[in-house]
């Protein structure tokens, strides 16, 4: 008796443990299913940032399985605040690249990303400073309150190149500033090619023309005082530098002294640049040009290039002489640009000689003026 129940019992268990196989194979979960799996952050580990430009970081969590994460910032600059997904802020003058930690849980598991910010320097582009030398000196006073790490010159620099004491006055105006940032000057008419400019710069090149790659900008310095009609030396290189822009590079600029755009009181296009080398800057995509001569600043597009007249360093300034189509603003005032990238964007802000905004626009590579 004993021993036919003992049967009947196992039977009865071993139907029991095939049936419940039987019912979770008809199933559609699988154990590893009913395991909590981590979230995993998504977002990028680096990212841009530019001096007084508002910047945000999202981040971005996936967590198929829930509950959703929460999101955690931290060991984040004091100039960024968090608020839930995000950070926000605007870098100040000064900032250096610098670096945070996401952490997105769920409760039981967390995944962390470390995050670089890189800040792209500040660069600044000004001009024709000659003999206003208070106004020069309030306009490099207020350059040197942005901490560009580059300045760029567009040519008339001093009233006689030829001339020492011009020289030492400009040198005593910009000492501090060329102490602290690279410096490019382009040559202008007042130079007159004197060997005390070559003397006082150690520029790239043959100091004439030449190039340089600051900030993903590459920017071309040309002489418009000596020859550059097509075949000329300087017209070769400068086909030549066109033609071999490394893929680094998200804007180019051109930088000189006589303006092909604009409406100031020197002839219209008195070089005849339209047709030297306008053509060349339309074909391979340069993106804006800065000149001076004229002593006003001009924002002017054409061809799909920004043309700026940036000759309000300290020369006496002019009115307008004329109109033309291509002309966007025009302003009497004395100023200097400051340029800011962030990405494909290149933002250019003019400042007066006491900091007042003049004018604010931007560039993309992908998105037409």
């Amino acid at each position: 008796m004993r021993k036919s129940m003992s049967g009947s019992f196992l039977a009865f268990f071993v139907s029991t443990v095939v049936l419940i196989l039987l019912l979770d194979g008809c199933s559609d979960r699988s154990p590893l299913e009913d395991k909590n799996t981590a979230p995993r952050i998504t977002s990028a580990s680096l990212v841009e940032a530019a001096a007084d430009i508002p910047f945000c970081y999202t981040a971005e969590v996936s967590d198929p399985d829930g509950p959703a994460p929460v999101v955690q910032f931290l060991d984040y600059p004091q100039w960024l605040t968090a608020e839930h997904d995000s950070l926000t802020g605007t870098p100040p003058v000064g900032a250096v690249d610098t670096s945070f930690t996401v952490v997105a849980s769920d409760g039981d598991l967390a995944d962390t990303l470390a995050v670089t910010i890189q800040v792209n320097p500040t660069l600044v582009v000004y001009g024709d400073t000659r003999t206003g030398h208070t106004a020069h000196q309030q306009v490099v006073d207020q350059i040197r309150a942005v901490k560009p790490a580059t300045v760029f010159h567009v040519g008339d620099l001093v009233n006689n190149g030829l001339d020492q004491s011009d020289w030492d006055t400009f040198n005593i105006i910009t000492a501090d500033m060329r102490a602290e940032s690279e410096f490019f000057p382009a040559l202008g008419n007042h130079e007159y090619q004197s060997p005390l400019y070559f003397n006082i710069f150690e520029l790239p090149g043959n100091e004439q023309w030449y190039s340089v790659t600051r900030s993903y900008i590459h920017f071309i310095i040309l002489n418009t005082c000596v020859d550059i009609s097509p075949g000329s030396d300087q017209y070769q290189w400068l086909a030549s530098e066109l033609a071999s822009i490394a893929d680094t590079v998200r804007f180019v600029a051109a930088v000189f002294h006589h303006p092909p755009y604009s409406t100031g009181v020197h002839a219209e296009d008195e070089l005849g640049l339209r047709e030297k080398i306008v053509p060349l800057f339309e074909q391979h995509g340069v993106d804006i040009v800065f000149t001076g001569h004229d002593h006003d600043y001009e924002r002017s597009f054409c061809g799909g290039i920004y043309y700026i007249v940036t000759g309000g360093g300290g020369a006496p300034l002019r009115a307008q002489a004329r109109s033309h189509p291509c002309s966007q603003l025009f302003l009497q005032e004395y100023h200097f640009c400051r340029l800011s990238i962030v990405g494909d964007s290149l933002r250019v802000r003019v400042c007066d000689q006491a900091s007042v905004p003049l004018d604010d626009f931007s560039l993309s590579r992908s998105v037409s003026p």
